[in-house]
């Protein structure tokens, strides 16, 4: 989870640090993926009583999810 966790920014970092909008889409693709593999994780740690309420965690990956897609959306309509 932390490998997950640690991997969306960054990769929005590196992706920052490129040379155009393209190659940062491409890395915003793999944070939103690390997203993906994040809330599937957080599932199943809730599933095996490794996470006690994972409420919170699945509200900050949301928040995390739509401020990742809203950057991706706006660079799409700039390109």
């Amino acid at each position: 989870m932390r490998r997950a966790a640690v991997s969306v920014p960054a990769n929005i970092a590196e992706g920052a640090a490129r040379s155009g909008i393209k190659e940062l889409l491409y890395f915003l693709s793999i944070a939103t993926g690390s997203l993906s593999e994040l809330d599937t994780l957080t599932e199943l740690a809730a599933k095996l009583g490794f996470v006690a309420d994972a409420k919170q965690i699945q509200e900050q990956m949301d928040d995390v999810a739509g401020l990742v897609m809203g950057l991706s959306a706006s660079l799409k309509r700039r390109s």
